[in-house]
């Protein structure tokens, strides 16, 4: 009957394994099925005995032997595992190569870890100098804080660690050698890499792009505090000069890298200019000077000028000064390395000298002070050269320190100074025969910001017009020998060039008035590596490019004499009260 037939099933070895349970299955060796595993198979179905045998290989060094049989013309695959697979000349294959990856692991973790642990292992043992870092280290953290435990002692340890493990310096500079000659890129924020192995200030970019673009107002803020210092220093009988020294991409930005693009129109420094000559400030002009050169005056890896650079400043500075001094020859020069400030900074390990020089006769004094380096904050210096003399007080940043053995040479006494706000008050120009002011260009923001400490010079108004009454703020003060008075101006009743006077009245009706410091907010902290510029203020008393500062000198007592404040703006000419208040008795 039909319904007993039986069925005709191909053998075994011929059925398909998709959709049918019978079918042989794969079952790879680790427990999984992953498709280029080592399988262990094995085609053991009913079919007929195999016609033909035939073992087809055996491959060493692997994980598997693979044999084949033919049975019925159909080939039957045994695929088996072994760790005892042997290649054809009978030597042993995976055993012997699994022993020695497992020799190159333990090889591998051992030297990660060593590699790893090295840092924090040898910072006891290894000392490396880090001063070119031109920063503060992270000092090591304490358990306990005031007597309570510091909830920040895990992330303090880590910043010691980061500034403190062991081969860091090494490891730094290996890093920027690396960046800088495969990317022309640096390793720090803090320094730009140029062409033909130039480095340049990161600091300097603001200037460069014409990021910070200064207002007009805070322009003429500076130039109105300048033009107050030269009267008050020249109404002493003393000489007075300003230089001003370019940043490095000023004078030659043919060598920054292309990806840090300049940007067209006037710099601060460019617009700063003309209003100090419209005011007859006695200023040198040191951008045009070093243009008017033939050979590069600044080094080309650090961000000031060099040896020969700093004697045409000070050529340019004596010249503008009313009194001679030693002009040096060019010919009695010696020769010196120089290390440079950037290059120090992103190789703190192998920054290399660059060859400066110097004249015989700059080296003819010896500091008086407790100073030790020309970068430090206060240095008094004596000359024992021929064709000292006078006595000097500058007031610098780090473009001086390349000057100072110039000035000092130069000065029978000399006192050099980086202190911001600079004191200017009686007895620190006492003794001074020439006053001198260099600033580099990218601060020139302090002149509006940070105005010196001198008494406010006296002044008369012939007129005083109609008062705009508004929101002029008076805060009252004492700073040393003086009583300070400053706020800021309600800008509507204002004007652009309009000096800002400070009226006192006293208990018996005495009034004085004096000229005040026009003053800018201090928006960030202009502190950069090297100690230069001031931290912003963290309670500023100015707001924006309307401030004003007088410093009053208080009398013998001790305190201010007056009982009454009017703040007033215009000229002498003509002023009104935009502000009043009682200060009592």
């Amino acid at each position: 009957m039909a319904g007993n037939t039986p069925s005709k099933s191909k053998p075994a070895h011929l059925r398909s394994d998709s959709g049918n349970n019978d079918a042989p299955q794969r079952k790879a060796a680790s427990g999984s099925t992953p498709r280029h595993a080592a399988w262990n198979t094995a085609a053991k179905a009913s079919a007929p005995a195999a016609d033909t045998s035939v073992e087809d290989m055996t491959v060493g060094g692997t994980a598997a032997s693979i044999r084949g049989t033919f049975a019925g013309g159909e080939p039957v695959v045994d695929v088996a595992t072994s760790s005892e697979v042997t290649s054809a000349d009978g030597t042993p294959g995976f055993a012997s190569s699994a022993k020695g990856s497992i020799r190159g692991s333990i090889v591998f973790v051992v030297a990660f870890f060593v590699l790893v642990l090295a840092p924090l292992v040898a910072m006891p043992f290894v000392h490396e100098d880090v001063s070119s870092e031109k920063r503060e280290l992270a000092p090591a953290p304490s358990l306990t804080v005031d007597g309570k435990p510091n909830l920040n002692v895990l992330s303090e340890t880590g910043d010691y660690f980061a500034d403190h493990f062991a081969f860091r310096g090494t490891l730094v500079d290996l890093d920027a050698t690396l960046k800088q000659r495969l990317f022309m890129t640096s390793a720090t924020d803090n320094v730009v890499v140029g062409q033909d192995g130039w480095l340049y200030y990161a600091g300097t970019l603001n200037d460069y792009q014409r990021r910070n673009h200064m207002s007009d107002h805070e322009l003429h803020n500076i130039a109105a505090n300048l033009a107050l210092v030269q009267e008050y220093v020249t109404g002493q009988g003393k000489g007075f000069a300003l230089a001003i020294a370019p940043n490095k991409n000023t004078l030659y930005p043919e060598r920054m890298p292309y990806y840090e693009m300049s940007v067209e129109g006037e710099s601060n420094l460019q617009r700063l200019m003309p209003m100090l000559a419209d005011r007859q400030i006695n200023a040198c002009d040191l951008t045009a000077l070093f243009n008017e050169q033939d050979k590069v005056l600044y080094y080309a890896r650090d961000s000031h000028w060099n040896g020969e650079g700093a004697l045409l400043v000070y050529r340019a500075i004596g010249s503008a000064l009313p009194s001679e001094h030693i002009p040096y020859d060019e010919n009695d020069m010696y020769g010196l390395g120089h290390v440079g400030d950037v290059d120090a900074m992103l190789h703190p390990q192998t920054a290399r000298p660059e060859d400066d020089v110097r004249p015989t006769a700059a080296d003819a004094w010896t500091y008086t002070n407790d100073a030790s380096s020309v970068e430090d904050d206060r240095i008094q210096t004596s000359s024992s050269a021929e064709g000292a003399n006078g006595t000097l007080m500058m007031y610098r940043d780090s473009f001086g320190n390349n000057l100072l053995p110039y000035f000092a040479g130069a000065y029978s006494q000399a006192t050099f100074s980086k202190l911001v706000p600079y004191d200017m008050g009686l007895s620190a120009l006492a003794d001074a025969q020439d006053v001198v002011i260099e600033r580099a260009e990218r601060h020139i923001d302090l002149f509006a910001t940070q105005p010196p400490y001198m008494p406010a010079p006296e002044r008369s108004i012939a007129a005083e017009s109609e008062a705009r009454p508004g929101s002029t703020t008076v805060r009252l003060s004492k700073n040393g020998p003086y009583f300070v008075v400053e706020g800021t101006l309600d800008e509507t009743g204002a004007g652009e060039n309009d000096a800002v006077f400070v009226e006192t009245t006293s208990p018996e009706g005495d009034r004085r008035v004096f000229e005040a410091f026009r003053v800018s907010a201090a928006q960030d902290a202009t502190q950069d590596f090297e100690g230069d510029g001031v931290a912003a203020e963290e309670e500023p008393t100015i707001q924006g490019d309307w401030g004003y500062r007088a410093f009053v000198r208080m009398d013998e007592r001790g305190t201010a004499a007056f009982a009454d404040v009017r703040v007033l703006v215009g000229s002498q000419e003509s002023a009104a009260e935009v502000a009043h208040v009682t200060v009592g008795a």
